[in-house]
């Protein structure tokens, strides 16, 4: 067996100049914790912690009732606000801290961290974003001029004065807000939804296909920021376009697309991304919530009650995580889908890359979370020593285990890696320095090294 740290140095080394496009979310995040000064801030809710309020959020209270619902849940959860009430929270409330948000932002750091070489395309860059990127300088945004396609550095793009801010409100288990007490360490977001998002980014749209011809592979998300502000007439029109563009950026090469997932509780704009957006992916990312969220949305019966994250981990329900990912896959009749849940990462597929890079990938990915968890942030390759430090989860191999005598397969080393299935255990960090954006860390260094193994970049 190698060298943990052999292994992550030739991982590391396989990711040099990997050219990838990243698109179209990114955001500052302003962290709150929740604690008695914030509840002072707020309006108690009617019933707190009792029902999820209507998206999108337009006061303190129901913005207080959003907050205790999560805690009480004890799972991660997003609700979108009016752009009114957004700018009455940047006027009133102070964050604790500011760091680096949305999918597409959080992935091109880490891109640019780990030595790749991002092509990063986002509808809102104001001189407050820009100071969130880590690397400015080692990403290219796209322009176009006279039907071709160039690209600048990223101080070279400001375009706005307008910072899209979501607010982050973080907890720990035992946290209280009127009265209601967390039941996991996790985090709720009150996103902010500009009127300058739709999913069209101009003439990059109809020029896409020339990115596509020098990036191995793009990593797409912010599906889930539209609102019925941006659109006249449903999402169809929004996302149909969206999907047009996917295509054409595929046209000219055999492009891998990593789609990330995010909860929303627009029942309408769900649906529409599951028709026309998550089956243009080769390979779709999510957590548990998402997974069954993406699960009931399908009306898919492959499990009569999925798991819930409010209760303590069973090993066994990694067998219905199998299940649940199984039948969704096959429903969107995508290539792959990926799920990062707590003790471990599963990844069930049919016609895709290797098992071997795919376990490669998700293996690297829990390095990368463990080091996101302990550190807050990843700066450098040097980093990911940190996470060689924790220990892949005891649960975690234990599921494996019992997911392995499941699919007629042998676990080994805790891992599993079969044709249509592969999973290994997480590095969990008992006291995370944060948990926004572990997720996204997951799925994009998962992606990067399976395209560069599969691209035999070793």
């Amino acid at each position: 067996m190698q060298d943990t740290h052999a292994q992550l140095e030739a991982d590391i080394a396989a990711l040099e100049d990997l050219p990838v496009f990243v698109a179209y979310n990114a955001n500052v995040d302003a962290i709150v914790r929740v604690d008695e000064e914030l509840e002072s801030v707020l309006e108690r809710p009617s019933d707190p912690g009792a029902d999820v309020p209507p998206s999108p959020l337009d006061s303190k209270r129901e913005l207080a009732a959003a907050i205790a619902h999560t805690m009480a849940a004890g799972r991660g959860d997003e609700i979108a606000m009016t752009d009114e009430f957004a700018m009455t929270l940047e006027s009133e409330l102070e964050p604790d801290s500011q760091q680096m948000g949305g999918q597409a932002g959080i992935m091109t750091n880490l891109l640019t961290a780990l030595g790749t070489a991002p092509i990063t395309y986002t509808y809102m860059v104001s001189e407050r974003q820009l100071s969130m990127f880590e690397h400015p300088d080692e990403v290219r945004y796209p322009v176009v001029e006279d039907e071709q396609v160039d690209y600048v550095s990223l101080p070279e793009a400001v375009n706005t004065d307008r910072t899209k801010i979501n607010w982050v409100f973080e907890f720990r288990e035992g946290d209280e807000l009127f009265g209601v007490r967390a039941t996991e360490d996790t985090r709720f977001i009150a996103a902010s939804r500009p009127p300058e998002f739709d999913l069209v980014a101009g003439d990059l749209d109809e020029t896409i296909d020339q990115v596509g011809e020098v990036v191995d592979g793009a990593l797409l998300a912010g599906y889930h920021n539209l609102t019925p502000d941006h659109v006249e007439e449903g999402y169809e029109t929004a996302h149909r376009h969206a999907r047009d563009v996917i295509r054409r950026l595929r046209s000219e090469t055999d492009l891998d697309v990593h789609i990330e997932y995010a909860v929303t509780h627009d029942d309408d704009l769900r649906e529409s991304m599951y028709e026309w957006i998550l089956p243009e992916a080769n390979v779709v990312g999510t957590d548990t919530h998402e997974l069954t969220m993406l699960h009931d949305d399908a009306g898919i019966d492959a499990v009569e009650e999925p798991p819930s994250e409010a209760t303590p981990f069973e090993p066994d329900e990694i067998l219905d995580h199998y299940r649940m990912l199984e039948a969704v896959r096959d429903e969107l009749g995508v290539d792959c889908i990926q799920l990062h849940a707590m003790e471990y990462h599963l990844a069930v597929m049919e016609a895709y890359h290797s098992p071997e890079a795919l376990l490669r990938g998700l293996e690297f990915a829990a390095i990368n979370a463990a080091t996101k968890a302990a550190r807050g942030h990843i700066s450098s390759p040097d980093d990911l020593e940190t996470g060689l430090e924790y220990e892949p989860s005891a649960m975690g191999r234990e599921a494996i285990e019992l997911l392995a005598d499941h699919v007629g397969g042998q676990a080994k080393d805790g891992t599993l890696c079969e044709p249509t299935v592969a999973a290994c255990p997480n590095r969990v960090v008992d006291e995370p320095a944060g948990t926004v954006g572990i997720g996204d860390i997951v799925s994009s260094s998962s992606f990067i090294l399976e395209l560069a193994v599969a691209n035999d970049r070793d």
